[in-house]
């Protein structure tokens, strides 16, 4: 027949029409589509369609009641209806559509072959109907004949849903006796085996299925619970000894109130349930190392708590920091970064039993949980273990790196009111306290450690207010010429006066205030206020052109990209000369990248203020990188200044690095001069200039504006 066959696509969204038109277009169909259950109801009424495929979930009236309504008019009360749907398949109310006479299921997103073969089919018996409606138009007279091809039609169409002759399933017909009526040729493509091995063997499907999975398949046939829409997945060895996932959902076969059985749909879903599991692992593991994240971690040390309660038993947790990562990372690069914490993933597994759990958090954060023993000697030795195997040198390629780890450790019998995500904090606790007691090494929580924790988060929390309500102040302590006596300047210091407190050393402010990033604020508002104030002094005083004041940049404040904007417009809003300004920069935070400082030091020139390396002689710089850095002054360390004169290698050490200094035409500062000893033998060994209590504290800004502005305010 030359005429196209009409089928209805029903579906609210049109690029879902749009995408089954485009499946089915070298078909040569008539494809209809309606974007609702009403607009169905009109079309199907007007022509005669070989099928209806029709969306679930429609706004309004939904496929359910469409397929109620097609199924009340006499015209459409035959059609063949196929849901297409998004709904999980596992849902068991989504099987009323077979109650009201659909004849399948088709799950978005749609199979191209799928959906092509079952339209194929109706396709296919609509013509077959059409032609014996023509005979029987022809054989008007032969009405009993007509009778006969109608009732076998009928037949023909009954027997179709029956047998499940949809090829791209593997589809069984068991009857109420257990017997196998008809198992569909795409049986062999999921198992292997012909349909006859199971027609022949009932027995047959449960030799080639996991033994684990043969009493939920048994309670699956004969469970009334898993009626029709039940569903399971379970698993089988196809003829290539290969084990596959399949899953299968049942369905009662009745015909005129008599029931025949259950029909049974098998699909191979093995690709499914490995992505599947492969999503749950990756979202409980550390991608990197393959280790556990904190999610399974925290689930870990929820159920060892539990035990531990239960068996009278202890666990630990153990949470441990890599103590120079960052400069290891930011040295050699994140590729060879990655290799450490894989190898040090390694390592940690190798301290621990298989029961207990080695975990990553981010970053150069681990976690290691020790369960079930009796003795905190046991954690001890782990705890010894892990930092002994992590001071082993790591090889990264060429490179031999050496690194080391600050570790908190809490030991729990798991009767404390403290949940999971508390001994996690507490581990965190006693970690810091190790990397402030020196790092490498372990300590152990002690409940003063959180006294301590919320003392520090109540300080940064004033230290917002008093930058917000202006409670700092600062001081100033005279920089001495030691040749002529003079002062030639100043290093300016913040100071803190609480409101309850009074004055807080800057000790203990300091720290919080770089680990919280207050420090970039704070430094600013140091450097603002000391512009502003050495600008008025330079307008007094006599001979401006060598005096210069001096600002500690920390380490954050040195990372900030803005540093450089920062300060000249500082300089530009203050209207202070650049050349009275000093930075002074610790040797340390400069020689963590080397390159960047570099750049960021000549950007610093170039505005014209001067540069110091401050705490020079306690860090790691060479004189191949030294000569690189566009400085003008280095500052030895007081550590070394106060034992000049009682250590004879304290003095060689000032003295190479005043020659040193020289030798690259720097001027040298020595900080922390007390006794006239100490600065004696500084001006013997030709140090440019001194401070220290010896000629003045640091003191308040009107002291110090007496002191540069009187000759002979210090009496040296």
């Amino acid at each position: 027949m030359s005429e196209r066959i009409n089928i209805l696509i029903v579906d609210d969204e049109q690029i879902n029409l749009k995408l089954l038109r485009g499946i089915l277009k070298g078909f040569q169909l008539n494809i209809l589509s309606a974007m609702s259950g009403e607009e169905a109801l009109k079309i199907a009424a007007r022509g005669d369609f070989a099928l209806i495929l029709l969306d679930v979930m429609m706004p309004g009236m939904d496929g359910f009641e469409c397929a109620e309504r097609l199924r009340e008019k006499p015209e459409t009360r035959s059609t063949p209806i196929i849901f297409v749907t998004a709904i999980n398949k596992e849902q068991r109310h989504i099987f009323r559509g077979y109650e009201l006479g659909a004849v399948d299921y088709l799950f978005k997103p749609v199979e191209p072959e799928v959906l092509r073969g079952k339209v194929r089919t109706f396709v296919e018996l609509h013509r077959q109907r059409r032609s014996i409606e023509t005979a029987a138009t022809r054989l008007s007279t032969l009405v009993h004949k007509l009778e006969e091809s109608r009732n076998a039609l009928e037949e023909s169409e009954r027997r179709y849903r029956i047998v499940a002759d949809y090829n791209y399933d593997w589809e069984s017909w068991i009857s109420p006796d257990d017997r196998t009526l008809y198992v569909s040729p795409a049986c062999e493509r999921i198992s292997g085996y012909p349909p006859e091995r199971f027609i022949n063997d009932p027995g047959f499907m449960e030799t080639i299925m996991h033994q684990d999975d043969i009493p939920l398949w048994r309670d699956f046939l004969s469970d009334e619970e898993h009626g029709d829409g039940g569903s399971i997945d379970f698993r089988i060895y196809n003829s290539n000894a290969r084990m596959r996932w399949v899953n299968a959902v049942k369905r009662s076969v009745v015909d005129q109130d008599e029931h025949l059985g259950s029909r049974v749909s098998l699909r191979d879903v093995t690709e499914r349930r490995e992505m599947k599991e492969r999503m749950e692992h990756q979202a409980l593991h550390d991608p990197m190392t393959g280790l556990p994240n904190r999610v399974l971690c925290m689930e870990r040390v929820n159920r060892a708590r539990q035990r531990a309660k239960r068996h009278s038993m202890y666990f630990a947790v153990l949470l441990l920091d890599l103590d120079r990562f960052k400069v290891i990372n930011e040295t050699l690069g994140h590729v060879a970064g990655d290799k450490l914490l894989a190898e040090v993933a390694d390592r940690l597994r190798g301290c621990v039993r298989d029961m207990d759990t080695v975990g990553r958090f981010g970053g150069d954060e681990f976690v290691l949980l020790v369960e079930e023993f009796h003795d905190h000697a046991h954690v001890k030795t782990v705890a010894d273990k892990i930092i002994s195997e992590l001071q082993k040198p790591f090889m990264l390629g060429m490179d031999e790196v050496r690194s080391s780890a600050s570790m908190g450790v809490v030991v729990s019998d798991g009767k404390c009111e403290d949940c999971s995500e508390d001994i996690l904090h507490n581990a965190h606790i006693a970690m810091y306290a190790a990397k402030d007691a020196g790092k490498n090494q372990y300590t152990f929580f002690e409940d003063s450690m959180r006294e301590k924790a919320v003392r520090t988060l109540t300080l940064e929390k004033d230290l917002r207010r008093a930058l917000r309500d202006d409670e700092f102040i600062l001081h100033y302590q005279p920089i001495i010429n030691l040749e002529s006596a003079e002062v030639t300047g100043f290093e300016t210091l913040i100071r803190w006066e609480h409101p309850d407190r009074g004055l807080v050393s800057p000790g203990e402010f300091i720290p919080i205030a770089e680990d919280s990033g207050l420090i970039v604020e704070m430094g600013e508002w140091v450097l603002r206020k000391a512009a502003g104030v050495f600008t008025e002094w330079l307008k007094q005083c006599r001979s401006p052109e060598q005096v210069f004041f001096s600002v500690n940049i920390s380490a954050r404040q040195f990372r900030e990209p803005s540093l450089v904007q920062m300060v000249d417009s500082v300089l530009a809003e203050t209207g202070l000369p650049p050349k009275h300004l000093k930075l002074e920069i610790t040797e340390t935070v400069i020689m963590l990248d080397v390159m960047d400082s570099v750049r960021k030091l000549n950007a610093l020139k170039d505005i014209g203020i001067s540069l110091s390396v401050d705490d020079f002689g306690t860090g790691y710089s060479s004189m191949s990188y030294l000569q690189k850095f566009p400085v003008d002054q280095l500052k030895v360390d007081l550590s070394f200044v106060q034992r000049l004169d009682r250590d004879r290698d304290s003095v060689e050490i000032v003295r190479a690095i005043i020659n040193l200094a020289h030798a690259l035409k720097l001027s040298v500062v020595a900080e922390g001069i007390e006794t006239q000893e100490q600065k004696n033998t500084l001006y013997s060994l030709h140090c440019d200039h001194g401070q220290g209590y010896l000629f003045s504290k640091p003191v308040p800004e009107s002291d110090a504006r007496e002191i540069l502005l009187t000759p002979n305010a210090l009496k040296l």
